[in-house]
């Protein structure tokens, strides 16, 4: 209903509330659970004591019992039906307002009659037993209509049984209007439960739509019974043979069954981030080019009016899909969604966290300021101080990130969590007496916009923090290995189809075919070089890094000859830009250096004085630099991108326990996030993809390190067939990844990359 169309609060709705008639159907009606109690709480009508007293009454009519006798006592009737419209319950506005009497104008927003109350009474079993909400799809299509909020949505979808959440959504359609009730129905008919949508609608049972889904569930049970063959129980040896006939199609079963399992659980735990922030109508066609939407769907989607609505649907046909989810998320990157396909395709859970200031005279420009300095901090566009860098430090160490941010009524942020002990650990800072999360957000603010008096944070949101997060591997599994024999191999790097392996002992550059790794294609033997420690390739000409004579040799190709130059150490090189070398230096300051293919250098970049012993550097898409760094006992370290005037922009750094500038609470409130780290060491080589993640190896028995472009520790390769892996280089064309010790080199590849 428009504002236009809203009922006038006057003392006649007042005196109508009090009448016994009126008073004895909204005890019947009220739904006080999903906000009606923090909204009186809020206008001060209730205060906490009096909100758990309701909370503890144990059914919804003994609590509305209780919450009038108070809202009488205290003669707060106006804002008990203020409340009531805020809260979403207009129809009992309606009601109140014009003494129980339906007035044409009210359209839908009228509580639901006694006919549809007999319905949902007399054919409430039958509805329990027969509504299907598996896999949240009801859930989700209702959601969507606006039928639930989102804490009903988040209410229903935490229920352990399917009878329960069924039970949950008749309570509230019970206490809902009739414009919900019609939702409902169009809702169970888009989910083909057109049985149930006519027992709604009509009153009765439909035997032959009925029988007609129920045809079509045993269709569908026949076609997905392979994936019941993993949980059947073999109860004889007569069928011995069929299992071993049945092996490897199993394994794929299992496979594909985990993959549905964990893509499931990453689409429910971040649906609404999903539906907030993807652009869909640009996915649309290339999704049905793709073959991962019908005609039909495609055509349906395309009539939806709002971006919420085609974003639903296609979350709802991609859902737990492991062939179409993978193309899904390949095609977000293609249109430049990059954090929603991350979300997608890495999982966790993101949570949203809407923060209410104080009013004052210029707070509206102050929370712009603040949204203005957090978009400039996930975009990387300016530097911020040493305290910001370090609190965003700290929670990347526990595996949280804030990835986006509007600015509206309030200040939302979606904080990206790894562990369900992250949201739980927000959620009881949130609610502990001391307002610990509030105090956090408030000092993290000071540091962000130090110009402003921040004004006082009076009331912070959370999602539901009863989620399912669950993590999806980076799937990297060895498919070949080079054949390097008894060579000792000390660096590994690609050009075009070629890759080249640098061996220290006899000293060469063996050069394979990426389709042919079992065959040396041209191994060239360098007398001159003593101690090699490193090798790039830029336009076929091989520079590698001499400790022992403490220089960067060039080999010219065909026929090779070399010429050197002298350097200092660390002897580590990368390839900037396809066509300079980068390179670090320690010192006083630390810098970065570039050079050309000639060996003058074009720039140097000082480093802070904090990084002493630098030990590898990379440049990233976005003009930066990623450096890995140690202490001088190299017993830890870190990593941290800079950008070219040596500004650090994030860190990762096992050495940092508390961030400077924020109050000792506020230091053990990260300290608890983080508990306990379980690398040993600290990333020292490492090489970046083509989306400017980091695969790292170095002093540490976790194997290789994966990062995500923000330097959040994503994950960890364990593979037994590379045991202590000490260098590593990412080929772009094709996506392989070369990881090698002094013995091997193995080519990795991600098994669901497209």
């Amino acid at each position: 209903m428009s504002d236009s169309n809203k009922s006038v609060i006057n003392d006649n709705t007042l005196a109508n509330a009090v009448k016994d008639e009126i008073k004895c159907f909204l005890l019947d009606r009220i739904n006080p659970d999903f906000g009606l109690l923090d909204v009186l709480r809020g206008n001060n009508t209730l205060d906490r004591n009096e909100c758990q007293d309701i909370k503890s009454r144990r059914t919804t009519y003994k609590k509305n019992v209780r919450l009038l006798e108070i809202v009488t006592e205290k003669k707060k009737l106006r804002e008990f039906v203020v409340a009531l419209r805020d809260s979403n319950q207009e129809h009992l506005v309606n009601y109140v307002t014009t003494n129980g009497k339906r007035p044409e104008q009210c359209s839908g927003i009228w509580p639901i009659t006694s006919w549809e109350i007999n319905v949902l009474k007399t054919k409430h079993k039958h509805l329990v037993d027969h509504i299907d909400v598996s896999n949240n799809e009801l859930v989700y299509e209702l959601y969507s209509a606006g039928f639930l909020d989102k804490r009903q949505k988040d209410h229903v979808s935490k229920l352990a049984q399917d009878y329960e959440k069924v039970d949950a959504l008749l309570d509230i359609l019970h206490h809902s209007s009739l414009s919900n009730y019609r939702k409902m129905i169009n809702c169970l008919s888009k989910t083909k439960q057109n049985h149930n949508a006519w027992i709604l609608e009509k009153g009765s049972v439909n035997e032959e739509a009925e029988e007609e889904e129920e045809e079509m569930e045993q269709k569908k049970a026949k076609k997905l019974k392979i994936e019941d063959i993993s949980e059947k129980e073999y109860e004889s040896s007569e069928e011995e043979e069929e299992i071993v006939g049945k092996t490897n199609a199993l394994q794929t079963c299992t496979s594909a069954k985990t993959d549905f399992v964990i893509l499931a659980a990453i689409s429910r735990s971040n649906f609404d981030y999903f539906v907030e922030f993807m652009a869909p109508k640009v996915l649309i066609n290339r999704l049905h080019t793709k073959e991962c939407l019908t005609d039909d769907e495609m055509i349906y989607i395309k009539t939806l009016r709002s971006d919420r609505d085609k974003s639903h649907e296609i979350i709802r046909v991609i859902h737990g899909i492991p062939s179409k989810y993978n193309v899904f998320v390949d095609i977000l990157r293609e249109k430049e969604q990059y954090r929603v396909a991350e979300v997608a395709d890495r999982g966790g859970a993101v949570m949203n966290v809407s923060i209410t200031f104080g009013k004052q005279p210029n707070s509206a420009d102050i929370q712009q300021k603040l949204y203005d300095r957090i978009k400039s901090l996930l975009s990387k566009t300016s530097p911020f101080s040493v305290e910001v860098v370090q609190v965003v430090s700290l929670l990347a160490r526990a595996g949280v990130e804030i990835i986006e941010a509007k600015n509206s009524r309030c200040l939302s942020l979606w904080l990206w969590c790894r562990s369900e002990f992250a949201l739980q650990e927000f959620n009881e800072m949130n609610e502990s007496p001391n307002k610990e999360l509030s105090k956090f957000f408030g000092e993290f603010f000071a540091l962000l916009n130090t110009d402003d008096q921040i004004p006082p944070i009076m009331n912070i949101d959370l999602d539901d923090p009863d989620r399912d997060v669950v993590l999806r591997p980076s799937d990297y599994t060895p498919v070949a290995k080079l054949a390097v024999g008894k060579h000792s191999v000390c660096a590994v790097t690609s050009q075009n189809n070629s890759v080249y392996a640098l061996s220290r002992n006899p000293t060469a550059i063996l050069v394979f075919i990426v389709d042919n790794p079992s065959r040396i294609k041209l191994e060239i033997l360098v007398s001159d070089i003593k101690d090699p420690e490193d090798m790039v390739v830029i336009n076929e000409f091989v520079f590698v890094s001499d400790r022992e004579n403490s220089c960067i040799w060039q080999m010219i190709p065909m026929p090779y000859q070399a010429k050197s130059w002298p350097v200092v150490a660390p002897y580590t090189m990368s390839v900037l830009q396809g066509c300079y070398i980068l390179k670090v230096s320690r010192g006083q300051p630390s810098t970065l250096n570039i050079y050309d293919q000639d060996f003058i250098q074009v720039n140097e970049i000082s480093l802070p004085s904090s990084i002493q012993f630098p030990c590898h550097a990379v440049g990233t898409l976005a003009n930066t630099f990623i450096v890995s760094y140690k202490e001088e006992a190299g017993s830890s370290g870190g990593l941290c991108e800079v950008n070219s005037s040596g500004d650090v922009l994030s860190i990762f750094d096992m050495r940092l326990q508390a961030a400077q500038g924020v109050s000792a609470p506020i230091n053990q409130s990260l300290s608890r996030l983080i508990r306990s780290d379980a690398l040993k060491g600290y990333p020292e080589h490492f090489t970046l993809n083509e989306r400017d993640e980091i695969f790292a190896t170095g002093r540490s028995k976790d194997g290789i390190l994966v990062y995500n472009s923000r330097l959040v520790l994503e994950d960890s390769l364990k593979k037994d067939s590379i045991k202590k892996p000490s260098c590593i280089h990412y080929a772009v064309n094709p996506k392989l990844l070369l990881v090698g010790n002094e013995s091997e080199v193995a080519i990795l590849k991600q098994r669901r990359a497209l």
